[in-house]
């Protein structure tokens, strides 16, 4: 059916309108439209009523010409809505699915908006929001719209904020990837380059062609992540032993990285010539990686230098020596294979050989002798022995490789001792909660333990045993995570390493979690070793007699003011037990402590106190009319106690 007529007809109502009622009679284009419709009022009544309507509008005697006009103008526009249509030309195709997740039916916008607000814009509060809903409700983060918030996020200029959801999208599966390199920019800023870790660590060697089309005209950190990404796939060797003739600076630096952790034994040549001009700085760069070619001339190199006859130690080259196993130390973390097990063993037949003095000469021309020191990746310095049980240890805690945990059983067998460490690590993350229970009361007893050669090295196995945990499933509480430098294992950003590469971004796998839930001896021992800051990791709140224990410990420690951790960490640990005895806690701290305690230090910890404002009062106001706190500020105080007393 042709309705150009009653489109004409509508035009020329409306202008009707427009021009006024009462010109609508003598409006000769409004008759002609009329003629139009004429054919078809005979084919529906309704266009026929439409044509009667009309007619009085063009009547001279029409008593209501705007009611008239109104009510053709009406039946107009709702024929026309009837009669209305919509097409492109073309063939019908079905949509793409979105890459970008599914909406939650059980979200609705007034639940997400909120969220993806918190996430897109700036605003105090926003990271908090952002944390607690995380928490509470992750199911939301699953939802296309937050995904889309959350890449976006990336470029929060609130950097923890940024950092939590960049770990949280490392979590992810590949359905991200398509969000993140829609519209990346190569010379971007930091957003982009954590967008590069992101895909790092979710795509890995899948994303290898993109990576390739982002380096021409990637800049700064971006350009340093890319080369970085590009060790996943072997295939990658030439171009980056090319790009290390070009590069510079941290470029060239993320070269040197990439080329000690790509999975290509023959890289080995490029390294042994490399080590020959500069052995240390290409140990540097061997550090968490076991690629086939660091593997094998870390333990070559390990092998040489343990070959050489450990005495006499007053020889001047000693201080070399040192230097040289320092850098092979913490290349040796990560690697595991037979020769590295061989590299091991000839160590620790060496027993406490290498643990004695070195020889230097100071500005006065004399001959000085000091112990040889060796600093673990995120330990304390220890003498040779302690710190090869120290790597394997470390590295068990990071991978437990099945040829790694038999050889400590071998070497503990064989040598007893400081070696027990390594063992039970091992049980930790491969036993069942009773079967690990048992091998740490067997070889972390008082008695075994006392049959070491000093306390030091007593408090040195339980330490390194213990230092691998996290608390329940191997999470770190929260406020405990925030801010954190968090490394697999512990390594912090040294010498050149421009992006923290040995990091794996925002992975918290520094702190292992067991093979199974903890026996409570384990909480036992950790009391009587005093692990001050180990223990604030394993109170769980649905866990009512574990609180009470933890609790009371934490009280004595801080009655006696002998805290091994922070003093405000340690009240906090205390609230999370439920604990409810704080009348005198801070004021019995101050007392025994020999550290000197700040007013605001005491302050914060009041407010954070689970009791009413007026006892808060009562409590400093006891501590300060001791009258032992010189350069507190009298004012202040005077000013807090009002408010919370209510005067």
């Amino acid at each position: 059916m042709d309705l150009t007529p009653l489109y004409e007809l509508r035009e020329r109502l409306r202008a009707g309108a427009i021009a006024g009622a009462a010109l609508a009679a003598e409006d000769f284009r409004l008759s002609r439209a009329l003629e139009g419709l004429a054919p078809l009022e005979k084919a529906s009544p309704v266009f026929a009523k439409l044509g009667q309507l009309t007619r009085s509008v063009l009547a001279p005697d029409c008593q209501d010409r705007a009611g008239a006009l109104l009510e053709a103008i009406t039946l107009c526009d709702a024929v026309l809505c009837t009669q209305g249509a919509v097409a492109v030309p073309g063939e019908t195709e079905p949509l793409p699915g979105r890459a970008g997740g599914k909406a939650l039916t059980n979200a609705p916008y007034s639940v997400v908006a909120p969220l993806v607000e918190a996430l897109t814009t700036k605003g105090s509060g926003h990271y908090e929001t952002v944390i607690s809903t995380h928490g509470d409700h992750p199911e939301l983060f699953s939802d296309y719209r937050v995904r889309d918030a959350m890449v976006k996020a990336l470029g929060a200029g609130y950097a923890e904020l940024a950092d939590s959801v960049a770990r949280w999208l490392c979590e992810e599966d590949e359905s991200i990837l398509p969000i993140l390199m829609e519209g990346f920019d190569p010379a971007g800023k930091k957003d982009m380059a954590r967008r590069v870790q992101v895909i790092d660590n979710v795509a890995k060697g899948t994303a290898n062609d993109w990576y390739l089309a982002q380096l021409p005209g990637a800049k700064k950190q971006i350009r340093v992540l890319l080369i970085y990404a590009l060790r996943h796939r072997p295939e990658n060797l030439p171009l980056l032993l090319e790009m290390e003739k070009k590069e510079k600076g941290d470029n060239k630096d993320a070269v040197h990285w990439t080329l000690a952790r790509i999975n290509n034994p023959a890289s080995l040549p490029y390294w042994q010539d490399r080590a020959e001009k500069d052995l240390l700085e290409t140990l540097s760069f061997f550090m968490a990686s076991n690629s086939p070619a660091a593997t094998t001339l870390t333990a070559e190199l390990l092998e040489q230098e343990l070959e050489e006859p450990p005495a006499p130690l007053d020889q001047p080259w000693y201080k070399e020596k040192e230097k040289r196993l320092a850098h092979l130390f913490y290349a040796l973390v990560g690697k595991t294979g037979p020769a590295i097990c061989d590299a091991y063993r000839k160590g620790a037949a060496l027993g406490t050989a290498l643990d004695g003095m070195r020889v230097w000469t100071n500005d006065k021309g004399e001959s000085v002798n000091e112990q040889m020191f060796f600093q673990r990746p995120g330990r304390k310095n220890q003498p040779f022995s302690a710190a090869l049980v120290e790597v394997l240890t470390q590295t068990i805690q990071w991978e437990p490789d099945p040829g790694l945990c038999a050889l400590a059983e071998e070497l503990y067998e064989q040598y007893g001792g400081l070696w027990a460490a390594p063992v039970v690590s091992a049980a930790l993350l491969t036993k069942g909660t009773e079967e690990a229970a048992e091998i740490g009361k067997k070889l972390l007893s008082p008695g075994l333990l006392q049959r070491l050669t000093n306390r030091a090295d007593q408090k040195l196995v339980v330490d390194l045993v213990l230092d691998q945990l996290a608390g329940p499933g191997g999470a770190l509480p929260e406020y405990m995570r925030r801010g954190m430098d968090i490394v697999r294992p512990a390594f912090r950003r040294v010498n050149n390493d421009p992006a923290g590469m040995v990091k794996a971004f925002w992975v918290d796998l520094y702190y292992t979690p067991v093979a199974a839930p903890l026996d409570g001896w384990w909480i036992d021992l950790m009391i009587r070793e005093q692990m001050d800051q180990k223990l604030q990791y394993f109170i769980d709140k649905e866990d009512p007699e574990l609180c009470r224990k933890i609790g009371e410990y934490y009280s004595r420690r801080i009655k006696m003011g002998s805290l091994d951790m922070p003093f405000v960490q340690a009240f906090e640990a205390l609230r999370l037990c439920g604990w409810t005895q704080w009348k005198g806690l801070i004021q019995s701290y101050i007392k025994h402590t020999v550290r000197a305690v700040g007013y605001w230090e005491v302050c914060n910890i009041l407010k954070r106190f689970p009791i009413p404002d007026p006892e808060k009062a009562d409590e400093l106001h006891a501590i300060w009319t001791t009258g032992k706190y010189s350069g507190w500020p009298d004012q202040a105080i005077e000013r807090q106690l009002e408010e919370w007393w209510g005067k």
